[in-house]
């Protein structure tokens, strides 16, 4: 598989406004695996970011990848390739496993609480975003909110506002399952 052609096409489509999918073959399945896990061992981010964009325009959810995708998220990582990471594993952990009736596993909910306490609050955020769409599951990280809620005078940063709210909305949500 061409990483950069793939690349390419996909960004030219998205640049006039279609939605970039791809379908990948079991091989180039097994393809982007061995990238991803290249990429990160050599700490290439523009590759392994190439390869993010390919996984995140998968047409079809690839459960294959739910290992490396927990791997980047326990890794040390920029900013922008760790909110690829959890772009893309929205998508192919929690999306793939509801379809298919399975709950999410102790491993991944363990690398999105560690990602609750990342020093980028833009990384906080798509974490919190992450755990919204995982449904009730999300109901595991209810006490961690307390200790990672910005204090007021940082809501000024949009990505630190973004966090309270997102907390906000997910207490509401999940009051029910509390405990008196």
């Amino acid at each position: 598989m061409d990483l950069e052609s793939r690349y390419a096409k996909i960004i030219a489509e998205l640049d006039q406004g279609h939605r970039g999918l791809e379908r990948f073959t079991d091989e180039e399945v097994t393809e982007l695996r061995r990238l991803l896990q290249v990429s990160l061992a050599e700490k290439n981010w523009s590759s392994l970011e190439k390869s993010l964009c390919l996984i995140d325009h998968s047409a079809s959810n690839i459960p294959e990848l739910e290992e490396d995708l927990i791997a980047l998220l326990n890794s040390d990582l920029p900013t922008h390739i760790k909110v690829f990471t959890l772009d893309a594993s929205r998508k192919h952990i929690i999306n793939s496993r509801i379809q298919r009736g399975q709950r999410l596993t102790f491993e991944f909910l363990e690398a999105l609480k560690k990602n609750l306490y990342a020093k980028s609050p833009e990384v906080v955020e798509w974490t919190l975003r992450t755990i919204e769409e995982s449904g009730n599951q999300g109901v595991y990280f209810l006490r961690e909110f307390d200790k990672i809620r910005p204090a007021p005078w940082k809501w000024f940063n949009a990505h630190q506002r973004a966090v309270v709210e997102l907390i906000t909305m997910l207490e509401r949500r999940w009051r029910r399952f509390e405990r008196p």
